[in-house]
């Protein structure tokens, strides 16, 4: 039987994790706040993580979770590099966390499915994005994207016209306001970011265009949390063996698939940057989202 999970306010966030016995030391870990009540991007990997320790609780001891204070992903990173908080782990790419002096829990904690994209649409230029049949015709219309992400340096490698932008919410604000096209998103994350903003006037959800693309994202931390590392990455493989955290996924993902109709759109494969660090094989883990479920 599951523990019953518990939610505490203390010192730097959130608290959440499994009942401690009194005398217990619970080991704790940090993650990251998100950037708003409506941000839910990173909902998926606080339960992966959960999940993972629970995997680990009869074999490695009670632990707790925490949020950190809100910031960005670049203070994140320099945060989890100065071990602000204890045992700090970021969900990033390779050149990201490792640019950071930070090592991966070597799991792909997305199981793969952020590869495939759908984007946020100015609603009044929904028809010509209809209309374009070709990447080329798709990189001619203006991305947008957060400052600093590594989908950035991808969509320009395809010859796109991407515009970076420092906070989340402005992202939305931006096509809305038509100062944007399209605003692409990983599949976890569209749908619920569509519910919490459907009434943003001048919003739309494209309906037919699918980017794909490797975006490899792995859980980094301190060099020096290697007992965290050890855990994590023994919890997440005994999780994706029986199957838990692949289910785990696809309950994060109902949001989106209810919206999405993946199979039906129209797919634009774009060509990756040689990276420059490559931290493991991903391709047995990765989750096919095309392919019928079995039953």
């Amino acid at each position: 039987m599951p523990h019953r999970r518990c939610w505490l306010l203390g010192l730097g966030g959130l608290l959440l994790g499994a009942a401690v016995p009194a005398r217990a030391q619970a080991l704790t870990i940090t993650l990251r706040a998100p950037d708003s009540p409506t941000d839910l991007r990173n909902a998926y990997v606080r339960d992966a993580v959960q999940l993972a320790l629970d995997k680990t609780l009869a074999t490695d001891g009670p632990y707790r979770l925490q949020l950190s204070r809100q910031m960005n992903k670049r203070r994140a990173l320099l945060e989890a590099a100065q071990q602000a908080a204890p045992n700090f782990l970021i969900a990033t790419g390779p050149e990201a966390g490792r640019a950071a002096g930070l090592v991966p829990v070597l799991f792909p904690i997305h199981l793969g499915v952020n590869r495939y994209r759908v984007c946020f649409v100015h609603a009044a230029r929904q028809a010509r994005v209809r209309e374009a049949d070709t990447l080329a015709e798709v990189a001619r219309l203006r991305h947008v994207q957060g400052r600093g992400w590594a989908d950035v340096d991808i969509l320009r490698a395809n010859g796109f016209t991407v515009e970076e932008v420092n906070t989340y919410e402005a992202l939305f604000q931006m096509v809305a306001l038509g100062r944007a096209d399209l605003f692409c998103r990983s599949v976890l994350e569209v749908g619920q970011e569509w519910q919490a903003r459907a009434g943003l006037r001048g919003l739309a959800l494209d309906d037919g265009l699918m980017l794909v693309y490797d975006l490899p994202q792995y859980l980094y931390t301190h060099p020096g949390n290697q007992a965290v590392i050890e855990r994590l990455s023994r919890g997440l493989r005994l999780a994706h063996a029986d199957g838990s955290l692949q289910a785990l996924l696809r309950q994060h993902l109902q949001p989106s698939l209810a919206l999405l109709n993946l199979g039906q759109r129209r797919q634009l494969a774009l060509t990756l940057p040689s990276p420059s660090v490559a931290e493991m094989d991903d391709r047995p883990f990765q989750l096919d989202l095309l392919r019928p479920v079995s039953r």
